[in-house]
């Protein structure tokens, strides 16, 4: 009687390797599914032009239409900077009713946010030196003087390069939570990927299913909540056509081309407001105080100093003002 050979059992390690590998291809196929599901979605939600709005007031920079609110008060404008957020000037709305007398708020919303003109195209207008051109463009058409910027987050940024670059149109500066070391977070990273980033984009800062929770990511545990108006015009907002496209080229933009000129060679006056439970590391805060001499640092204790506590911010550009 003769032995029969057994018969051949695939190697466990090989099992799961082709396992792995199913479980890898079909993550890569949802993935697909998800950003050409969502980049239609992107394309059926923007469909309003934003030279179809009629604006109270804007400004035309080197092509790109730049919309303006100029706030009630006092006679000195004060310029105020909002940080990355697809609502543009509308997050700082409560900064400018707090500044008090003698000034009166004058938001801008940057290119690409708000109800400026959509960028969807990378290039130099989505860094922190075109954006400071341009707003230095606005403030030399509009006043006489050099004016006070305050700026918080990206806009503090910018204000940092008004400074440096145009002195001659800046007369002090107060940031409000800059972070020029951060490492961008895990949302972030997705929406500068270049072929999902759209989606990811779309996703997490216009209308998608986080969108909201990004906006006020401190709502439900006694931070800043939008009120019933704001979200509204939050919802007009996102409807207009390249928003998505326009903040994704933003994402793509080189981190470098995001940080502001040497802050060692600015002198004039300048402070800092720090939200202590914020996302700003305080190693930040101290390399911002060490490199511009001079920078008196305010504290605030809460998540976003500019959306829960405006009079920090107010009393920030008084010391600047030497108020």
């Amino acid at each position: 009687m003769s032995l029969q050979k057994p018969p051949s059992q695939v190697a466990p390690s090989r099992t799961a390797g082709r396992l792995i590998g199913l479980l890898v291809l079909a993550a890569i196929a949802g993935l697909v599914i998800y950003a050409s599901v969502t980049n239609q979605r992107v394309d059926l939600t923007e469909d309003r032009r934003t030279q179809a709005l009629e604006l109270d007031d804007t400004t035309t920079v080197d092509g790109i239409r730049l919309n303006i609110v100029e706030d009630d008060g006092g006679p000195e404008p004060v310029v105020i900077l909002h940080d990355f957020d697809v609502t543009g000037g509308l997050t700082v709305d409560d900064v400018s009713m707090a500044l008090g007398d003698p000034y009166h708020g004058v938001r801008i919303d940057l290119p690409g946010f708000g109800y400026s003109d959509r960028i969807p195209a990378t290039g130099p207008q989505h860094t922190v030196a075109g954006m400071a051109q341009n707003v230095a463009a606005v403030i030399e058409e509009r006043y006489q003087q050099p004016v006070r910027v305050i700026g918080v987050g990206l806009g503090g940024e910018i204000a940092a390069e008004l400074a440096h670059t145009y002195p001659n149109v800046v007369s002090g500066v107060v940031m409000v939570d800059v972070d020029l070391e951060s490492d961008p977070t895990f949302a972030e990273s997705l929406e500068g990927l270049p072929w999902m980033g759209k989606a990811a984009t779309y996703t997490w800062e216009t209308g998608g299913r986080y969108a909201l929770d990004t906006w006020a990511p401190h709502c439900e545990t006694g931070g800043w909540c939008p009120t019933e108006a704001e979200l509204a015009e939050r919802a007009t907002i996102i409807q207009l056509e390249g928003t998505t496209d326009s903040l994704w080229s933003f994402r793509r933009t080189p981190t470098a081309a995001l940080a502001p000129a040497n802050l060692a060679e600015i002198s004039m006056p300048a402070a800092y407001v720090w939200s202590t439970s914020g996302a700003v590391p305080e190693e930040s805060v101290d390399l911002i105080t060490a490199e511009w001499a001079g920078v008196q640092v305010f504290e605030s204790a809460t998540f976003a100093a500019h959306l829960e506590d405006p009079a920090t911010v107010a009393a920030a550009l008084a010391a600047v003002a030497g108020g």
